[in-house]
């Protein structure tokens, strides 16, 4: 049976909005409308010259239009702010852009109104909806965990520029680091703060899981080193995702000798699986929207975890 074309609108049709399009598109449904702050602005002429039927109209006419089905939020940080109340009161399922909020208290006090409507609103964390991040949280089922180390490259150049003074304050909220962290609690649930050491704009954090697996991160500005998550399990496999959207699973070790000396020994891993995540469209857009369309908030993450998400940045911030 053909699924029912969805009527589709985007608050906020910047950069990010243009991937979040694609999706759309792809599944088969209409972008009916879509909104930034005027109708003469860059953003707007850019996405209308390429998704050309959509039609212009601000943000309270999408969230009281009865004709849109689905609306999809990509505010910057202090519009989000400014809107989420409004978007949170919203019967209409919205998915929202990360940031939601970078004030836990605040957040929770929108949670409490008496019209919130929370079931149906998920926030954009896509690398959730990776293909390798499911055989990843599987992996975790079925083996037990020894440690994961975590390496996070932050672009405090760009935030700066984009922030201004304010970065240091948000950079958690609106970086890598935010992605990585979330990735963090969705495949251990909530994450216990043991120890933080800060340098500078470094930073190195212990987190402990429910289950006791000790978790050491280290984010740094313009780290020479790519982005990475190393899961070792007590089977001796090494699960490593580095950049995030390359899989390697590695198994035990091999041994490199030259010419019989004992000190030219290279220990190496010996790499037995690499997967890479497809990359037809910005990587686990397609699947977070299909999931959305349908519905399907089980798999997204809910605004209620990426709350939980802020209160662990306030303790390492």
């Amino acid at each position: 049976m053909k699924s029912k074309k969805l009527n589709f609108a985007i608050i906020g049709c910047g950069s990010v909005s243009l991937d979040h399009a694609k999706a759309i598109k792809k599944l088969g449904h209409k972008i009916s409308y879509g909104s930034t702050k005027n109708i003469n602005s860059k953003n707007w002429k850019l996405f209308k010259k390429k998704f050309p039927q959509t039609k212009f109209a601000t943000i309270n006419e999408i969230l009281k239009n009865k004709n849109i089905d689905r609306v999809v939020s990509c505010l910057p940080l202090n519009e989000q702010k400014k809107y989420c109340k409004k978007i949170l009161t919203s019967r209409k399922p919205i998915l929202i852009e990360k940031p939601l909020h970078d004030n836990a208290f605040k957040l929770k006090k929108i949670f409490s109104v008496k019209d919130a409507c929370l079931f149906n609103k998920a926030v954009a964390y896509n690398r959730r909806n990776y293909n390798i991040m499911s055989d990843l949280k599987k992996k975790i089922k079925l083996k037990k965990l020894k440690s994961v180390n975590v390496n996070i490259s932050e672009n405090l150049k760009y935030l700066k520029k984009k922030y201004g003074k304010n970065f240091k304050k948000i950079f958690l909220h609106v970086g890598s680091s935010s992605h990585i962290i979330d990735l963090l609690y969705y495949l251990f649930g909530n994450l216990k703060v043991l120890k933080t050491w800060k340098t500078n704009l470094s930073m190195s954090i212990v987190f402990i899981t429910k289950k006791k697996i000790p978790i050491f991160v280290n984010i740094n500005p313009s780290d020479a080193e790519n982005p990475s998550l190393k899961f070792r399990f007590i089977d001796n496999d090494m699960w490593k995702l580095s950049p995030i959207e390359s899989l390697k699973i590695f198994k035990g070790n091999k041994t490199l000798k030259s010419n019989k000396n004992f000190f030219k020994r290279i220990i190496v891993p010996n790499l037995s699986i690499s997967k890479n995540e497809k990359k037809t469209m910005r990587p686990g857009f397609y699947n977070q929207m299909k999931y959305f369309a349908s519905n399907n908030f089980k798999n997204l993450c809910g605004v209620k975890d990426n709350y939980n998400l802020i209160k662990i940045f306030n303790q390492i911030s």
